[in-house]
């Protein structure tokens, strides 16, 4: 999950924006972004390059929201970063383009710090902190123990999980990726296709918000109960319709008699396809309160433009 990883941004952010602060800021060699015009080119804002990729010393982003880019510079949910509607790029507001350069050397961590530092200073953006209750869920092991296939490479990945364009897919449906860690979400009249590649249950557990709530809003949270370690190579189809089910807490939502299958798909809901294809349930839990973050001014034009 990303509560740990706000406690971090907590601290970074009060190093980044904290004027009293004398200890020098870490700083791309060279980094633009650009406001781009509207309607906006072609290009998407997945964040290509940078430490642990095969090209470690440059990034790029394109078409990006304000949001977009605090999400991928602090590592934090789309529902937990609130502030003006523009900074989502909905509704006609602004996108951006960034690109930096920095030491191929550069550690994942201190990349963070570098964006981090960039983004406040060109958006001149002041934040705060605020605790927010978000429905969870609880992943554990279905009746019967999982259905997980090994990765055949266990070493924990420092590269990103980052891959772009539209990848070449198999004979049932599912992308072909690279060797190394990776993940990709197929969707279509055939249901929702999801592969992930060389990951660990909280990982997965990490990611299975988009999929438990309406239209992939993530304002759900799922807490990894699992206890299997490793890692590993999932398959996962469903049926992409919205797969929200509304039960207390302790019900097992994989076994709800209300799960519908696809239309026309054949697939069940992400809950049954999780026990009958992983072998593993979600099962609602109390709300859990995490700290959210709330924008409360940031300029639309960034300084170097």
């Amino acid at each position: 999950m990303k509560r740990p990883r706000l406690s971090l941004l907590t601290a970074c952010f009060l190093t980044c924006a904290t004027p009293a602060n004398t200890q020098p800021q870490l700083q791309f060699d060279a980094a633009t972004i650009k406001q781009l015009p509207s309607p906006p080119g072609p290009g998407n804002n997945f964040l290509k390059g940078g430490p642990g990729t095969n090209d470690p010393g440059r990034v790029t982003i394109q078409k990006a929201s304000l949001i977009d880019l605090l999400i991928k510079a602090f590592h934090v949910d789309f529902a937990n970063i609130t502030g003006p509607n523009w900074i989502r790029g909905s509704f006609g507001g602004p996108l951006y383009t960034f690109t930096a350069t920095m030491p191929t050397q550069t550690a994942k961590h201190d990349f963070d710090l570098m964006f981090q530092n960039f983004l406040v200073q060109q958006f001149k953006i002041t934040l705060h902190h605020e605790p927010k209750s978000f429905p969870a869920y609880d992943l554990v092991v279905a009746p019967g123990g999982p259905k997980l296939k090994p990765s055949p490479d266990q070493s924990d990945p420092t590269a990103p999980d980052f891959h772009y364009g539209i990848p070449e897919m198999d004979h049932d449906g599912f992308a072909i990726l690279p060797s190394g860690r990776g993940s990709t979400v197929a969707s279509g009249s055939q249901g929702m296709h999801a592969l992930f590649q060389q990951y660990s249950m909280p990982e997965l557990a990490e990611y299975l918000p988009s999929f438990v709530t309406p239209q992939g809003d993530r304002t759900h949270y799922v807490v990894d109960k699992t206890g299997i370690a490793g890692r590993y190579d999932i398959r996962l189809k469903f049926d992409n319709r919205d797969t929200a089910i509304r039960v207390g807490p302790g019900v097992e939502a994989a076994v709800s008699p209300q799960d519908p299958l696809g239309p026309g798909s054949g697939l069940p809901t992400v809950f049954k396809a999780l026990e009958q294809q992983l072998g593993l349930r979600l099962i609602k839990t109390k709300d859990i309160l995490v700290d959210t973050l709330v924008v409360d001014h940031a300029e639309q034009i960034p300084v170097g433009n």
